[in-house]
Parts: C-alpha cells; sequence; structure tokens
C-alpha cells in the first residue's frame, strides 16, 4: 500500500509540474469554412474593388500562427497560408496605384517588429514577408 501511495504521489508531482510550466495557449476559434484560428486577433474582413457587393478577402492568424487568407467571388474559396509568424492582428493597406488596387498586409512578428507582404492587384501573387517600409503603416504598429 506505501508503494501505491508513493506512486501516485509521484504522479500527482510529475502532473503538478507540468501544468506548473506549460506556457498559457492563446484561445482557439474555428474558422469559417474550415480550420483553426488564434481568437484573440480576429477575422479581418473588408470588401474587394470592382463594383460588386460580394466580393470579400478574409485574414485570420491560425492556430499555426501562420496568416490565412481566403476570398470570396462571391463563394468562398478555401483558406491559403501566407505563412509567416504572427503575434497581431491582420491590418490591412490599400489603395490604387496605377490603375491596380495594391495590398499590403502587415502584422507583428515573433520579434515585435512590423512584417509585410504585398499584391500589386487582386489575382497577382503576394511578395516574399519583409520588414515593413519605414513609415509605412497607418495602423498602430511602427511606434
Amino acid at each position: 500500500m506505501k508503494r501505491t501511495n508513493k506512486a501516485v504521489a509521484a504522479v500527482a508531482l510529475i502532473a503538478a509540474l507540468v501544468v506548473g510550466v506549460a506556457p498559457a495557449q492563446a484561445s482557439e476559434c474555428p474558422a469559417p469554412g474550415g480550420g483553426i484560428y488564434v481568437c484573440e486577433y480576429g477575422i479581418t474582413k473588408r470588401p474587394l474593388p470592382g463594383g460588386r457587393g460580394d466580393w470579400f478577402e478574409q485574414f485570420v492568424i491560425g492556430a499555426d500562427k501562420a496568416v490565412w487568407t481566403r476570398v470570396a467571388d462571391p463563394v468562398w474559396d478555401g483558406w491559403i497560408s501566407l505563412g509567416g509568424a504572427a503575434t497581431s492582428e491582420v491590418f490591412i493597406e490599400s489603395e490604387y496605384i496605377d490603375g491596380k488596387f495594391h495590398t499590403r498586409i502587415i502584422v507583428l512578428g515573433t520579434d515585435n517588429k512590423p512584417w509585410a507582404r504585398e499584391r500589386p492587384s487582386p489575382g497577382k501573387p503576394w511578395t516574399p514577408w519583409a520588414p515593413a517600409p519605414q513609415g509605412c503603416c497607418k495602423v498602430g504598429l511602427i511606434l
């Protein structure tokens, strides 16, 4: 009986140590259309240009900390990973440049600095992740 009590006590101690040192996990939410995203950062949704009220784009930070996106035109496509390692919600800047709808997404990286990807127009490929240009961001990411 004493061996059993010692074994139970040892298991309880190990369990307490594991729980005590485990890092806090961000809460996760089911994403519309499948997958999991970090609830704290929410879903960033915005209309796409083109004069139609049913064209949208969504961005989330997945459970893997990568940025994920999908488009509705008008039916939602599947989620596509844009990679990265974000510690903030996704911020979007868009403007017309030379008649094309240019988009920049910005997130805080694990280094606590703003990182960006850009797309010259809808349907075109995104640039690789790079440090956000100085003064680029109208959002509160650059101090």
